[in-house]
């Protein structure tokens, strides 16, 4: 009779437990929202992106020339390298 009273009394106390963290969670998960909403109006440059490609001087630069001068030497040429400007070669990041 004594553990019956005893696993009502903890059962209880469980209920209790697992409403005041379903209680928590709705809360926690309502505030994200109206964070969201903040985040929203914000700048998109606020979030920084990484860069696709990293750049690389190469003098005259063609596109041809970027693409064989990103690969790693014995390998064929990188397909999505390309040319900045002139001078300068634009290596796609693996």
């Amino acid at each position: 009779m004594y553990i019956m009273a005893a696993l009502k009394k903890n059962t209880s106390s469980l209920c209790f437990m697992a409403v005041l963290m379903v209680a928590i969670m709705a809360t926690a998960l309502l505030s994200s929202c109206d964070a969201r909403k903040e985040m929203d109006h914000e700048p998109a440059a606020a979030f920084s992106v990484p860069a696709p490609c990293y750049s690389k001087d190469l003098p005259n630069c063609t596109d041809d020339k970027c693409k064989k001068f990103c690969a790693v030497p014995g390998k064929p040429p990188v397909p999505g390298a390309f040319c900045n400007d002139k001078s300068s070669c634009c290596c796609p990041v693996r």
